[in-house]
């Protein structure tokens, strides 16, 4: 495109004077002669003109991104009610898969669970001896029958008693065993439960101040492990599917940080997108050290038209549902032609009708 201005067109008038003095007295003398131009200009409509043209109409969208981690943990309260006694980790500390990171008050859980397993131990011993005991006295009985005499039927009433009282014996220790188990069982677990591990290798992010001393709420997030060994760009585009196409890669720009300069980035994993996307770093510029939490703006076309008719979109007014230029008719004054627009691109739009190519609109 190409802009032409009307010239500042002057007119010059020029009026010469020339004045002789003559003096009296001793004879004519030649005076000297002074040259006087007087100039006036006349300034006439001044218009900045665009030049109807055939090419390229482009509409592009920005699309906020940030750069994150692929994997974290968010680190939350496996327990209610809990002191924090120990945080072993402060914010951006590299951490280890396994390693402790914060440990609960758990001394009374101790007590429990060694209290549990006394009495579970001291229960398992007792139904052995039940189990012993009967045997002795039923062969007892029959020890008694032999020496002593009596009727075998009188004997195995005796064992059918003892045996009934036993049952009822070994179903209140069974009862209370089982009933201690699973509470050993839970008490393990929240004895575990209170000691909270990284379960990746990575990078301590978004910790809560303060955490020793704090009385744990059950499923409050206290920190985040990020692993930092990839990380991509994500957006939130609905229209996504529409605007990427995988393989094709898109310009994006950081203007702030250690990151700052242009980019060029790939689709990654286009049939796993959902509400979010993925992109991975196809060019970076020089020297970039990109950031978790980075943010830019990758710039997609939405839309366009090639090789149409096109205007600069500020040629182009709207009146109402209609669109119309300006051209310089007769004698330098302003006319409005009606034209039918298309697309309006970023910055040209496309001219349907109303205009040829190489014709001047004015612009300003």
């Amino acid at each position: 495109m190409w802009m032409q201005k009307t010239g500042v067109w002057t007119r010059r008038i020029g009026v010469f004077a020339v004045f002789v003095l003559l003096l009296s007295g001793c004879g004519p003398r030649e005076e000297q002669e002074d040259l006087v131009v007087i100039e006036q200009e006349v300034l006439e409509n001044s218009y900045e003109f665009a030049e109807v043209q055939v090419g390229d109409v482009i509409k592009t969208r920005r699309v906020d991104c940030r750069y994150r981690q692929t994997r974290e943990q968010e680190v939350k309260f496996p327990l209610g009610g809990r002191i924090v006694d120990r945080v072993y980790v402060q914010e951006g500390d590299t951490v280890k898969k396994g390693q402790l990171l914060v440990e609960l008050s758990s001394m009374d859980l101790q007590r429990r669970i060694e209290d549990l397993e006394y009495q579970i131990a001291r229960n398992e011993l007792l139904l052995g001896y039940v189990d012993a005991n009967e045997q002795i006295r039923i062969s007892g009985f029959w020890v008694n029958q032999i020496a002593y005499g009596g009727s075998e039927e009188a004997v195995k009433e005796q064992i059918e008693e003892l045996q009934k009282n036993d049952r009822y014996q070994r179903e209140d220790y069974s009862d209370t065993l089982a009933a201690d188990r699973a509470e050993l069982e839970q008490a393990k677990k929240d004895y575990a439960s209170s000691r909270i591990y990284a379960e990746m290798d990575g990078v301590i992010y978004h910790m809560v101040n303060s955490l020793e001393g704090k009385t744990s709420q059950l499923g409050e997030t206290i920190m985040t492990v990020m692993d930092i060994s990839e990380s991509l760009f994500e957006t939130e585009e609905p229209d996504a599917e529409k605007l990427f196409h995988e393989g094709e890669t898109v310009p994006m720009s950081i203007s702030f940080g250690n990151g700052a300069g242009q980019y060029l980035l790939l689709p990654y994993k286009m049939e796993e997108w959902g509400d979010t996307q993925l992109f991975e770093i196809y060019e970076a510029p020089e020297e970039a050290s990109n950031e978790v939490g980075d943010h830019g703006l990758i710039t997609v076309v939405e839309d366009s038209r090639e090789d149409v008719l096109m205007l600069p979109v500020g040629a182009v007014k709207n009146a109402g549902d209609k669109n119309y230029v300006y051209v310089q008719g007769e004698n330098d004054v302003r006319e409005a032609r009606w034209v039918e627009t298309g697309l309006y691109g970023d910055s040209m739009v496309e001219i349907l009708s109303g205009l040829t190519e190489g014709e001047k609109v004015i612009l300003k």
